[in-house]
C-alpha cells in the first residue's frame, strides 16, 4: 500500500485489492475511507494511534489487525510501515506491506519485540548522548529490511 499525504486515495497491489473486494479499474486509486472501513473496528483506534505516533516521530511501526475481505471472512494481518520524508524532513508518503499472518505465536513475539525496540527509541530520544538513538535506529532499519517481502 502506498498512501501520498494529503490525498483522498491510496494505492494498492491488484491482488489486494481483488482480495478485499474493491471494485475499482484502478486499484492505485482507492479512495482511503474504503480501506480504513475493512478494518475491524475493534483494531482501528489502535491502528489510528500507532500511525499517528509513527507519523511524528517518523520511525517505522507495526500493527496487527483484522481485515475484511471481499467475501466477509475476516484476516489477521501483519503491516510493516514508515514514512518517506522529502528534504524538508517532512512526511510525504505513507508505504506499507501487508501480509496475513500464518503464525499467531510468531508474528505475537516478532511484534512485541518491534513495540520494544520502538519504546527504546523513545526513551533514547531523551538522552543527551544520541549514540544511543543511532544504536536503536540501526536496530529499527535492520528489523524493516528483514521483515520486508524479497
Amino acid at each position: 500500500m502506498v498512501w501520498e499525504f494529503g490525498q483522498n486515495t491510496l494505492s494498492l497491489t491488484p491482488d489486494l485489492a481483488a482480495r478485499l473486494g474493491l471494485s475499482s479499474s484502478d486499484p492505485r486509486r482507492i479512495d482511503i475511507t474504503t480501506y480504513r472501513d475493512r478494518i475491524a473496528p475493534s483494531d482501528l483506534q489502535v491502528v489510528y494511534e500507532r500511525l499517528a505516533r509513527s507519523f511524528l516521530r517518523s520511525e517505522p511501526m507495526v500493527n496487527v489487525y483484522g481485515l475484511r475481505l471481499g467475501d466477509g471472512s475476516v484476516v489477521r494481518v501483519r503491516s510493516v510501515s514508515r514514512w518517506e520524508m522529502n528534504r524538508a524532513g517532512e512526511p510525504t508518503l505513507f508505504v506499507a506491506v501487508i501480509k496475513e499472518i500464518e503464525s499467531q505465536v510468531h508474528s505475537m513475539v516478532e511484534d512485541e519485540f518491534i513495540e520494544r525496540i520502538i519504546e527504546l527509541r523513545f526513551l533514547a530520544e531523551r538522552l543527551d548522548d544520541k549514540r544511543f538513538r543511532q544504536i536503536v535506529d540501526t536496530m529499527l532499519q535492520e528489523v524493516w529490511q528483514l521483515r520486508r517481502p524479497a
